[in-house]
């Protein structure tokens, strides 16, 4: 599957291409917010895992 081509609702409706989505742009995050880059470090495993989910829940 090619998620570049991807139109918006298909992209809406895949998880793998949110997941893809989240860590492409951790570097982002790094550079342009280092305060969400601290905060997502000191969650814990079961809390970073509980954000992943509030954010795949709409599928």
């Amino acid at each position: 599957m090619n998620f570049k081509n991807l139109t918006s609702e298909e992209r809406n409706q895949n998880m793998i291409s949110t997941i893809v989505w989240i860590n492409n742009h951790t570097n982002y995050l790094v550079n342009q917010r280092p305060d969400v880059h601290r905060a997502m470090n000191n969650l814990t495993n079961k809390q970073f895992n509980h954000v992943i989910a509030e954010i795949l829940l709409p599928f």
